[in-house]
């Protein structure tokens, strides 16, 4: 059990989750650059990041590239 105040973070994590937890941003990302607004992908981008940023992470910055 956490004590009060206490968070986990990604180094706290078994390798496996952090995995996991990447892995789940990285096919949600993918599946937002699918569609067709941009304001999607940017909202998605923007969850993606806070929750990295959360468990201790640098974020998730998203280049879009036009073919």
């Amino acid at each position: 059990m956490l004590k009060t105040g206490k968070s986990i973070g990604l180094k706290d994590m078994h390798p496996m989750q952090v995995k996991a937890l990447m892995d789940l941003i990285g096919v949600t990302l993918n599946l937002a650059s699918k569609t067709e607004g941009m304001k999607c992908l940017a909202d998605v981008e923007a969850e993606c990041d806070e929750l990295v940023r959360l468990f201790g992470g640098n974020g998730v910055r998203v280049n879009v590239e036009v073919e």
